[in-house]
């Protein structure tokens, strides 16, 4: 019996502390259209005007859709569905004058009714579209002014080291970096929670 169990333990314990890593090929060829950047730190991705065109009508509308729903029956999710509504169109209106290398982190999207903390651009909404892009080859990205053709994702146990509490088992979780070179000096970032 406890040659049964020790084989499983192991396993186990190599699966609870195991990192894992995948690549991200990304496009190999320049648009010809317009483009526009979003930068982090020595990274600058370039997605196409267009498409961060298409982005924010789809959500403007799916938002408007939501607001003449609930207008009338819930005025909470009214106000909830109107502010970003509102923030989608000064979005947009800002968007349609955007030029050649337009800056995304100006754009102020976030859902809900008015928020201090998030006016300041730099939208978790459109930097979650514009990662989804960048898995998906649609998004050309530069490294400290070299076009790279393909981004590690790392994703590994995260845990204090040593002996695991019984409160660090249950609120442990896992975290993902995306980088092209040095695993600290990544692209995207991501942390998922597995606890209770």
């Amino acid at each position: 019996m406890k040659l049964l169990f020790f084989p499983l333990f192991i396993i186990f314990i190599g699966a609870s502390y195991s990192q894992s890593h995948w690549a991200i090929v990304l496009s190999s060829k320049t648009p010809e259209t317009r483009m526009s950047v979003w930068k982090i730190g020595d990274y600058s991705i370039f997605v196409e005007l267009d498409t961060i065109d298409t982005f924010l009508i789809r959500n403007s509308k799916e938002h408007a859709r939501s607001f003449y729903y609930y207008c009338d029956k819930d005025s909470n999710l009214a106000n909830y569905f109107e502010a970003s509504l509102k923030r989608y169109e000064r979005a947009l209106q800002q968007f349609k004058k955007a030029d050649e290398g337009f800056d995304l982190r100006k754009l102020i999207i976030y859902e809900g009714i008015k928020n201090s903390n998030q006016n300041n651009g730099n939208s978790s909404i459109l930097e979650r579209y514009i990662k989804q892009l960048v898995e998906q080859g649609k998004a050309i990205v530069f490294y400290k002014g070299q076009l790279i053709f393909k981004l590690t994702c790392i994703s590994e146990l995260r845990d204090n080291g040593g002996v695991l509490t019984f409160s660090d088992f249950l609120n442990r979780g896992y975290e993902i970096r995306t980088c092209f070179d040095q695993r600290d000096n990544y692209l995207f970032y991501e942390y998922h929670n597995m606890g209770w």
